[in-house]
């Protein structure tokens, strides 16, 4: 059975219930699936993985989320060769149209860069993300059938 980590970086809850919504469609599709918080999180665990799956909102002018910022620091050593990987986060494309979810391609070039393979199109939510339940779990399904 495939292996499969997600970290994720919330400040106020999004990301992570976007997070536990993503691990369950990872399950369902077969996937051995460990989430945790990037704050608790050391980057070369990631490597232990078949599958990476990053969820990070994005602040300010296109910022990463405060927690994600060394994590994303520290990936410049990574190595992700052979590994599949991809990106979620949520945002508000109203507010921030230019920078709406700039944070989730920021973190899907750092894992190109590192060498994994991106199998699914980032999942980037716009607005409510109670609202992209059945979105997210088919995304993360998606995900699981690619491996």
């Amino acid at each position: 059975m495939a292996k499969a980590i997600v970290v994720y970086g919330s400040t106020t809850g999004n990301t992570e219930f976007l997070a536990e919504v993503i691990v369950s469609g990872l399950k369902e599709g077969g996937l051995e699936v460990v989430t945790k918080n990037v704050s608790e999180t050391k980057v070369s665990e990631v490597a232990n993985y078949d599958v990476v799956v990053l969820g990070c909102s994005t602040w300010g002018e296109g910022e990463l989320q405060d927690d994600f910022i060394d994590f994303y620091e520290k990936m410049k050593d990574l190595s992700l060769a052979g590994k599949k990987a991809a990106v979620f986060g949520p945002g508000d494309k109203e507010s921030y149209p230019d920078t709406f979810c700039k944070a989730v391609d920021l973190l899907k070039e750092k894992l190109k860069k590192c060498g994994a393979e991106i199998v699914a199109e980032s999942f980037k939510i716009d607005g409510e993300v109670e609202k992209a339940i059945e979105d997210a779990n088919a995304w993360a399904l998606r995900i699981a059938k690619s491996i």
